[in-house]
C-alpha cells in the first residue's frame, strides 16, 4: 500500500528466496508471506518505499500478500516447484526454485535488505516468523483480510517515555498548547 506493485520483482524475489533457501529451511507459504513482508517492510523502514509494492493483509497466520497465491500459481511448473513433504509429522507444501532469479531490476540497497532478512530469518520456523508477524501493531490493529498499511511499521509497542512526555510538556508550555 502506498507503492504501486512491482509484479516482476514480485515473482523474482520469490524465485530469489525459494533458490537461497536451502531444503532444510523448510520453505512453504506461510513462510515466504512472512520472508516477504520483512523484505518489504524494512526496506519501508530504510528506505521509505517498499521492494515490491505488494498489499499485505491481515490473515490469521499473519501478514499475507494479496498477489502471492495467484503469483505463486503463475509460477508454479515454470519457476517453481511445489512438493508436498512430511515435515515434523505434518504436511508441508515445499516450495523450491526451477530456475535462478533475474535480480537485474533490483538496487544494491535491496538485494542488502533481501539478504540482511534471509541470513537472520531465514533459517526460522514458519511458526516463529508467524509469532513475529503477530507482534506488529499494524497487524494487531487491522480487520481480518484487511490490509496493513507499510506505515504501521513505526507503531511504537510501547508508550511514550517520561523523557518524551517531558519534552512535550515544555512544547506545550512554550507555545501555549495547554
Amino acid at each position: 500500500m502506498g507503492d504501486s506493485f512491482d509484479q516482476g520483482k514480485f515473482q523474482e524475489l520469490i524465485v530469489y528466496i525459494a533458490k537461497r533457501l536451502p531444503p532444510e529451511a523448510a520453505l512453504g507459504r506461510v513462510k515466504l508471506a512472512k520472508l516477504l513482508m520483512l523484505c518489504d517492510y524494512t526496506a519501508y523502514i530504510r528506505l521509505r518505499r517498499s521492494i515490491t509494492g505488494a498489499t499485505y493483509e491481515k490473515w490469521e497466520h499473519g501478514h499475507l500478500p494479496s498477489e502471492l497465491m495467484l503469483t505463486e500459481k503463475d509460477l508454479q511448473g515454470a519457476a517453481l516447484d511445489i512438493e508436498i513433504v512430511d515435515y515434523f509429522g505434518k504436511q508441508l507444501k515445499h516450495i523450491t526454485a526451477l530456475r535462478d532469479p533475474n535480480m537485474a531490476n533490483f538496487s544494491e540497497d535491496e538485494l542488502a535488505i533481501i539478504e540482511g532478512v534471509l541470513r537472520f530469518y531465514g533459517h526460522e520456523s514458519a511458526s516463529y516468523l508467524r509469532q513475529l508477524s503477530h507482534e506488529e501493531l499494524g497487524w494487531r490493529l487491522a480487520g481480518e483480510r484487511e490490509p496493513i498499511p507499510y506505515n504501521t511499521i513505526f507503531l511504537s509497542k510501547t508508550g511514550p517515555m517520561e523523557s518524551d512526555i517531558r519534552r512535550g510538556e515544555e512544547l506545550a508550555s512554550l507555545h501555549g498548547w495547554n
